[in-house]
């Protein structure tokens, strides 16, 4: 796939640059969660680009799901502040998204400078993919960027119908991971290995089934694990699965369940607590009482196998119940595991829940691709098309 991008062709200087990033991160006591591979800090490496060559920039996100109402929970004013302090500049907020006065706003813009407008999602035509919307919001600028990867699954006004109204162009981050998973797709790597986790099958079996002619093998772990064993006959305790993909995975094909490792064995705890007693048990052996909270030492060994072995790497998804760091070891075997094969393979990350993980360990720039997408990037691996990117193609 060939995106429109931003060259040395396009003059930036006094242009008004409408710029879509992803800054939908943690809020926290009032600050924004973002690491130094965050999604705001890997957006403020091409807003700085465009700033050192004299754009007055737009910068435009969504934080949660407001419901398009104004919630202060859902500001924007602690990403406004993350963004500053990465950028070196102040970075105000308008609270308005449209009309005269944030024109007003755009207009006393020097060439350098910086506006972020309030959550996007304030306004419940955001979600709606309203062209009105959109001409107003072409309105503040001259041309528009994308470099949100991770909601370009998502028919939005910003992502696809403002697109529609002013030249657009793909930024350097979007470029890059389409980049990136159009090569693993493409021209794979063998052996290809695929490493799935998380809860919802309804997205990670679309991606299994896509690629299923390319790896080699596939390696599961977390709920989605959980469900499979369900399908299966075994007994899960209580522990938690997609009750309703269970007869789905029943009638998948022989092929493709060849090809599927499931975990040998898992660590089950009596309660979703930090404190909880845990215990390492055979897969077929889970207590009526007990609850998975990840893989067991005998799975992380043999998944590590199969890693040493790989050419070619794709993980989505924790293979654990990582919001508690106790239940999160196999995840972080598994990263490290993967971070150490980089370079003898290529290797992709991505996931919402993996991303905060892989900063604890140091390992986000360990990775041929740590992606900033988790929906977008399953989208984009199940062959599906991605509305944000039609507007940009060549």
């Amino acid at each position: 796939m060939r995106l429109r991008k931003l060259g040395k062709q396009v003059s930036l200087a006094g242009q008004r640059v409408l710029f879509r990033f992803d800054g939908n991160v943690p809020i926290e006591k009032g600050r924004a969660v973002d690491g130094p591979h965050g999604r705001i800090a890997r957006a403020a490496v091409d807003l700085d680009w465009l700033i050192q060559r004299g754009a007055r920039v737009v910068a435009m996100t969504h934080l949660g799901r407001p419901d398009g109402k104004r919630r202060s929970a859902y500001s924007l004013k602690p990403v406004a502040k993350r963004l500053s302090s990465l950028l070196g500049i102040k970075v105000p907020v308008s609270s308005a998204l449209t009309g005269s006065r944030v024109e007003r706003l755009v207009s006393s813009l020097k060439n350098g400078q910086v506006l972020l407008l309030e959550n996007l999602r304030f306004d419940p035509r955001e979600e709606k993919n309203d062209k009105t919307f959109a001409q107003e919001l072409a309105r503040l600028g001259d041309l528009y960027v994308n470099d949100a990867f991770a909601v370009n699954h998502r028919a939005h006004t910003s992502v696809q119908a403002l697109a529609q109204e002013l030249p657009a162009y793909a930024g350097f981050l979007l470029e890059n991971e389409i980049a990136v998973l159009s090569q693993s797709i493409e021209r794979a790597r063998h052996p290809f290995v695929l490493v799935m986790g998380g809860l919802k099958v309804e997205t990670k079996l679309p991606v299994m089934e896509h690629l299923a002619a390319q790896v080699d093998v596939i390696l599961v772990g977390g709920a989605l694990a959980t469900t499979f064993a369900v399908a299966d006959g075994k007994a899960v305790g209580r522990s938690v699965y997609d009750k309703e993909a269970v007869e789905v995975i029943r009638y998948l094909s022989k092929s493709l369940r060849q090809k599927i490792l499931l975990p040998e064995d898992v660590v089950v705890a009596s309660s979703l607590r930090k404190d909880a007693k845990t215990h390492v048990a055979l897969a077929d052996q889970v207590g009526a009482k007990d609850r998975i909270v990840d893989i067991g030492p005998k799975t992380i060994a043999r998944f590590e196998q199969e890693i040493k072995r790989a050419k070619m790497v794709v993980w989505n998804g924790p293979l654990g119940y990582c919001e508690i760091g106790a239940f999160c070891r196999g995840s972080e075997k598994i990263a490290q595991a993967i971070a150490h094969r980089t370079g003898a393979a290529t290797t992709i990350v991505g996931g919402g829940d993996t991303g905060p993980v892989l900063e604890r360990l140091k390992l986000a720039d360990r990775f041929t691709l740590l992606s900033t997408g988790g929906g977008a990037m399953l989208d984009f691996l199940a062959g599906h098309s991605l509305p944000g990117l039609e507007p940009l193609e060549r």
